[in-house]
């Protein structure tokens, strides 16, 4: 059985080469091979499997590093045009910019002086019942949901496609999404819009979303230099990892598993789960604005008001 199994590979892989500009299929279950254990083997995508800043990565809470010198995150308080689409991999919210509807930015925190736009916000989830779909995990801890409000640098390059490819190019805040009594209210418009592209390619408009109500009111946050978390893996993200989850009820988060990778007219398979899988931090310095949490207001499950236990002692370095 291996002999034909490595003749299937290299027939692949001779046809990737042969058709670089082909845009070549990808999934997240690794039961086919187009999914993730082989996104490296395409040529163009060599950093999904060689890169030494890929992401998700799980946050160790003890291996935090105070920095001081990080700032609040600033997103820009203004409602925007946009589109979700299934794109058979994610449900994707795809945001406009035109000078008479821009889209909103991000600026301050770990970003310098740069001005991001927001261009995409990409919904990462498991399948009902489970509460691991998000991608990053704090403590070895996965939760239901992440969202990733995805942004490139305004100020240095003309759209997120060149962006992606340079030096301080993207920003990904992480929005981690928890169980709970009530939905977030942005989050339950896009679980709505959810329900008219459950099948690949179909798209909704969103009109006037308002990408600053999906994030929870916190001003602490992680941040760490890492990648997009989907093919050809560009390690040129600059993470921002929220400190606070928002939430949604069990049922609203059932709703997400009814979209399916699949067109209409082929046999259904759901997107869930599609979150790829933990990598190595590679002894990443992961930083953090939070200065100092007492002992009683560590993390506990059950609390939304301190969610992630934090490190303590400022001069703490990684190992």
């Amino acid at each position: 059985m291996l002999g034909p199994l490595i003749f299937l590979v290299a027939e692949r892989l001779s046809l990737v080469d042969a058709r670089s500009d082909w845009t070549y299929p990808w999934k997240y279950d690794s039961m086919f091979f187009e999914g993730q254990d082989y996104w490296g083997v395409h040529s163009e995508w060599a950093m999904c499997s060689r890169g030494k800043l890929q992401s998700p990565i799980d946050i160790n809470p003890s291996l935090l590093l105070h920095d001081p010198s990080l700032k609040p995150i600033n997103i820009d308080r203004i409602s925007v045009h946009s589109e979700m689409v299934n794109t058979g991999q994610m449900p994707r919210v795809r945001i406009g910019n035109s000078a008479r509807r821009p889209t909103a930015n991000l600026t301050g925190g770990p970003l310098n002086t740069y001005r991001y736009r927001i261009q995409r916000i990409d919904i990462h989830f498991g399948v009902t019942g489970q509460s691991n779909g998000s991608e990053h995990a704090i403590d070895g801890r996965k939760f239901p949901m992440e969202l990733q409000l995805l942004a490139f640098n305004a100020d240095l390059y003309a759209n997120f496609s060149q962006a992606s490819r340079s030096t301080h190019g993207i920003a990904a805040i992480a929005v981690l999404v928890e169980f709970g009594p009530e939905t977030n209210a942005e989050l339950l418009r896009l679980t709505v819009a959810a329900l008219s592209v459950q099948f690949k390619n179909q798209r909704v408009d969103l009109v006037d979303l308002s990408p600053w109500k999906l994030l929870p009111r916190t001003r602490d946050y992680v941040t760490y230099e890492g990648s997009i978390t989907a093919p050809p893996c560009d390690e040129t993200v600059q993470w921002i990892v929220l400190n606070q989850p928002i939430h949604i009820t069990h049922n609203d988060y059932a709703e997400w598993s009814r979209l399916s990778q699949n067109s209409p007219k082929e046999d259904a398979m759901p997107i869930a789960p599609n979150f790829r899988s933990l990598v190595a931090p590679n002894h990443r310095t992961v930083r953090t604005n939070i200065a100092h949490i007492s002992e009683e207001d560590k993390f506990t499950c059950d609390t939304s008001r301190i969610t992630y236990k934090v490190f303590t002692t400022h001069n703490q370095k990684l190992t």
